[in-house]
């Protein structure tokens, strides 16, 4: 009786390590929290190899979508949610459906542009994060899908956008997860050392145009 408690309490001890090792790969950093105590300004922030992790990933989301429109529908459909988790993933496979089903000349748009990324506003639990995405020379190359024909290319200039990214515990990786807003133009995020994202629980009242 007393060799089935020990393996019993052996077994409990792995599962508690084995589930506490999980985490730890799960999220691979510590928070630190800036501006504690200031309203409207604090917010939790991750590690520099965490910081540069999620860079890399939604650059290569942004590289991969480029490749995989050149390459098809098809490949764009089955490859997306490796790149691409909730709201995000939805909107631009039924973006894809639309063009599979749609008759006729068939056209891509690739946008191409210089990216420098701020990351900021980590939730508590650290497994999303917001991304400022600053485009410089932003280009739209529109192909003929067929043919690989490039028809035209439009200079679209500056423009700054967020995200939100979400880390996939199980891809080990962070994904695009929702699209949240176009900047005002003239935002320059190298203008300010710090600029300021104020994020609100829901949207303000509408008002002139918008109503």
């Amino acid at each position: 009786m007393l060799e089935f408690a020990i393996i019993g309490l052996m077994i409990a001890i792995i599962a508690v390590v084995a589930i506490g090792r999980r985490k730890r790969v799960a999220w691979p950093g510590n928070l630190r929290r800036l501006h504690a105590g200031v309203n409207d300004k604090a917010e939790w922030m991750a590690s520099d190899d965490v910081l540069q992790r999620v860079e890399s990933d939604y650059l290569q989301a942004q590289r991969w979508m480029s490749e995989a429109l050149l390459a098809g529908y098809t490949r764009f459909m089955s490859e997306a949610p490796n790149y691409f988790a909730g709201s995000y993933l939805k909107r631009e496979q039924h973006n894809a459906s639309i063009q599979i089903r749609k008759r006729g000349p068939r056209l891509i748009g690739v946008l191409r542009a210089h990216h420098h990324i701020r990351i900021r506003h980590f939730s508590d639990d650290g497994l999303t994060c917001y991304v400022v995405d600053q485009q410089t020379e932003r280009r739209m190359a529109t192909y003929d899908y067929w043919q690989l024909r490039r028809l035209h290319t439009q200079d679209l200039g500056e423009g700054a956008y967020v995200c939100r990214m979400v880390y996939d515990r199980a891809a080990r990786r962070w994904k695009i997860d929702e699209f949240i807003q176009q900047l005002p133009l003239g935002w320059c995020a190298e203008a300010v050392s710090n600029p300021a994202i104020r994020l609100e629980r829901s949207l303000p009242t509408a008002s002139g145009r918008d109503t």
